[in-house]
């Protein structure tokens, strides 16, 4: 490694030991020590359905995910409609428009159509979006605070950076006997662990998709003649009328990571400069606007929550907007739970709150229901070491979804038993 990033992280070790010299009587309360990922979140605007104005303010308040670091940058949403795909660009990524979605969209007014919307392109048109707007590099921007004149400070790399270290990391550095390559390792990885997730909302009554099919099988059902025809036309008059029963919140969800490695911190460092380990430091900002960042696709889910009540008779107490705000939030958390159980690199930690019985703060907005297995994890030099096994209650899971009323528990309980475990240690959902 070059002198003047040794020397730069050498300061980053003299300062958080420092820290945490001056606060040994704090040090038991600070027990998140693993590396942690940071993340963006960015909605992407719509407003092709009924109560998209409603929708757009429940999401902002969507309480952002605590167990990633918020690494948020100034686009917190985006409209694509500029990134839309050219027929030359549909052509050259074999893109085909979906006969379904034809059908469709054929089926309903001009009025509706839009609310059946194919996502299909979505992601591609992301990938202009991100290119244009260069957020990669805005990510990396953020992480070393640099200004527009190349001045940068490490501020956010500190104080994550002790976030990310064991109770046993804490004390070597206060005897300062922790290894140069493990803070180098440690802070490779803090950067690598970088996310962005795009969400894209729709809350629409189950009548207006329900009658598209309705549609679509009575064109069918006209290829037919005589009784066929009658008895095909009934069965789906009976399918529509099951199926456009209430409301239906619908979320997809893109996942993006940073990438970030050795190669990439080399040529970063590159372009560092500073007089000493006290003097300011810098970068030349035209050779990093030049560098080219990239965000790597991890991949879509997409969650659907049914709302089976009419908003015109409400829900007790709960006005419309109230409803709206509770299904919109309670589905972008479950979409975030799905993509966590899907990619093992965007899974969280939680961290023990007890081990006799086994405790720790997550629950049914994570989407448990009882019996999931957890791997209990201990930390040791950044890295996770698998001790033992539990499992969820299933008649002590924590209620904690968005709008909740308030439980006897507040927080979850597993089946198990460790002598190994401590409070400080974390669990894992195994897929």
């Amino acid at each position: 490694m070059k002198t003047k990033q040794r020397g730069i992280l050498l300061a980053v070790i003299y300062f958080m030991a420092f820290l945490l010299t001056n606060n040994v009587a704090k040090a038991q309360d600070v027990k998140e020590g693993y590396q942690r990922s940071s993340l963006h979140i960015i909605n992407i605007e719509n407003l092709n359905f009924d109560n998209a104005a409603k929708v757009q303010a429940s999401y902002n308040k969507y309480p952002f995910p605590d167990k990633y670091d918020d690494h948020r940058i100034s686009n917190n949403s985006v409209n694509i409609d500029a990134y839309k795909l050219t027929q030359e660009e549909k052509d050259a990524l074999g893109i085909k428009d979906s006969e379904l979605g034809k059908a469709l969209s054929g089926a309903l007014s001009s009025a509706t159509a839009g609310i059946l919307e194919n996502n299909s392109q979505v992601k591609y048109e992301l990938d202009k979006y991100i290119k244009d707007k260069k957020i990669a590099q805005e990510l990396v921007r953020k992480w070393y605070s640099i200004k527009d004149d190349g001045a940068l400070d490490y501020s956010v790399f500190n104080e994550r950076i002790k976030l990310s270290m064991s109770e046993e990391d804490k004390q070597r550095v206060q005897q300062a006997a922790i290894a140069q390559t493990e803070i180098d390792k440690m802070s490779l990885k803090l950067i690598n662990n970088t996310f962005v997730v795009f969400t894209k909302l729709n809350f629409v009554s189950n009548a207006v998709p329900a009658e598209a099919i309705r549609q679509v099988a009575y064109a069918q059902a006209d290829k037919l003649s005589g009784m066929l025809q009658t008895i095909a036309r009934k069965a789906a008059d009976k399918i529509y009328e099951k199926a456009s029963e209430g409301y239906s919140v619908w979320t997809t969800a893109w996942l993006y990571k940073l990438e970030w490695n050795e190669q990439i911190a080399t040529d970063f460092n590159k372009l560092l400069s500073s007089k000493g380990i006290n003097s300011s430091l810098s970068i030349d900002i035209n050779a990093f606007n030049a560098m080219n960042f990239n965000l790597e696709f991890i991949g879509q889910e997409k969650a659907t929550s049914l709302v089976t009540f009419s908003l015109k008779k409400g829900e007790g107490d709960r006005t419309e907007d109230e409803i709206i705000e509770l299904s919109t939030v309670r589905n972008v958390d479950k979409v975030f739970t799905k993509l966590q159980r899907e990619y093992e690199v965007f899974k969280p930690l939680y961290q023990l709150t007890g081990v006799d019985p086994f405790s720790a703060k997550l629950g049914m907005k994570e989407g448990l229901e009882g019996g999931e297995k957890f791997e209990i994890l201990e930390i040791r030099g950044g890295e996770y070491n698998k001790i033992g096994t539990i499992e969820v209650d299933k008649n002590k899971v924590w209620d904690n979804r968005y709008g909740a009323p308030k439980q006897e528990i507040e927080q979850t309980y597993f089946k198990g038993k460790n002598k190994d475990a401590r409070e400080w240690f974390y669990v894992r959902l195994v897929k």
